[in-house]
């Protein structure tokens, strides 16, 4: 056993900010050896353990939530997303907008222009002058018709006529009314070359795809616009689990690029289909969606409360990192003590159930408070 009279530096900042102090005959030793299997060891007396606050527990299951993982995406359902297009071929006079604009539905994205709008203008017109003409001659034709019979044929004749004009004029005023412009609005002196593309619905600029001059068809998207509204997750839980899953159930989630604040849901919709390629079933999950910082498309890691059940559980604290292993102290005498590797399996309202990677035994006390300070002694202390 070697005696370590010179302490790691890091442990006697802490203590001198404790305002421990001792004399040159009283200064706290920790011991420590390696194992033939190279399990270090740290040996500490009782007043070294009151001085670094080190708090045993013993061994024992603590009733915890039961969790299947999942992983996925923040989404929107298809009626908050809007992938717009020209209603009619045309010319890009000119838009204002960027990328992450919010908008408004109905607010003009941008303005086309196109001969083809003036013809159809055109059309109209003269499809509405000649509904007059052939009203005033069906009239004229009734008239006859009381008097001569022969004049019957003739007013059958406009009636057709008049029939027919009318609904060239109503086809017009649709197709008009398609593109965004009120016929009734259209004269012999406002006949314009222009007309404006909104936006079906309130939401975020998520893609723009024109310039100005740029010529477009109808089949031709212009624009792309997400809104935050109705946010939900849409996560893939694997085959295995997929029969645990409930309605209703609660999820925490986060998101990687929220660092590790934590989310919660409930299980809304379970998917009823299977997909083959990534063996899993998709489960909608709604939450409060108010003053939330996400973002549709981001990635989300969640964790679907199934039950409950007893399992090993300690504090959060009693756990160590040592690069990408989880460690935990524990001891058999009170004197001695071992780090030893464990597998988390959860974390919960500040405990963390877990799993031993190697045997320890069933009597030993498990370090709640202190291990910090036991994990630095374990360490290479520093040379003089």
């Amino acid at each position: 056993m070697i005696n370590l009279k010179i302490m790691k530096t890091n442990i006697w900042i802490v203590m001198m900010g404790l305002g421990i102090f001792y004399s040159c005959k009283n200064e706290p030793v920790i011991s420590k050896e390696k194992k033939i299997d190279s399990i270090p060891v740290v040996e500490v007396n009782a007043k070294q353990m009151q001085t670094m606050g080190i708090e045993l527990e013993s061994l024992q299951e603590q009733t915890m939530s039961d969790f299947v993982l999942a992983n996925g995406i923040i989404d929107v359902p298809p009626e908050s997303r809007a992938v717009v297009t020209a209603k009619m071929e045309g010319f890009v006079k000119h838009s204002n907008l960027l990328i992450g604009d919010y908008i408004s539905q109905g607010q003009v994205l941008t303005v086309l222009e196109t001969p083809r709008l003036i013809m159809l203008q055109e059309d109209y017109l003269t499809a509405k002058n000649q509904i007059i003409f052939l009203q005033q001659e069906f009239d004229r034709q009734t008239k006859l018709s009381l008097e001569d019979v022969g004049a019957k044929k003739n007013l059958q004749k406009i009636a057709s006529e008049l029939q027919m004009a009318k609904i060239k004029l109503a086809s017009l005023e649709k197709q008009l009314q398609f593109i965004g412009l009120n016929a009734n609005g259209i004269g012999i002196n406002n006949i314009s070359s222009q007309f404006s593309v909104v936006s079906p619905i309130s939401g975020y600029i998520k893609n723009i795809y024109i310039a100005k001059g740029q010529s477009v068809l109808p089949e031709t998207v212009l624009f792309e616009v997400t809104s935050k509204e109705h946010l939900h997750v849409e996560l893939q839980v694997f085959e295995k689990d997929i029969s645990k899953i409930k309605k209703g159930q609660k999820v925490y989630f986060q998101s990687p690029n929220l660092g590790s604040q934590t989310f919660e849901g409930d299980v809304f919709l379970i998917g009823q289909s299977f997909d083959s390629q990534t063996k899993t079933v998709n489960i909608h999950v709604h939450f409060e969606e108010k003053n939330t910082p996400f973002l549709p498309n981001m990635y989300i890691n969640a964790r679907i409360a199934v039950g409950e059940s007893k399992v090993l559980a300690i504090a959060e604290e009693a756990v160590v990192q040592e690069g990408d292993e989880s460690l935990i102290f524990y001891t058999t005498d009170k004197k001695h003590f071992y780090p030893t590797p464990i597998k988390i399996k959860n974390r919960e309202a500040g405990l963390v159930a877990f799993e031993f990677i190697k045997q320890v035994p069933p009597s030993a006390w498990i370090v709640k408070k202190g291990a910090n300070f036991l994990q630095a002694a374990t360490e290479p202390a520093e040379e003089e």
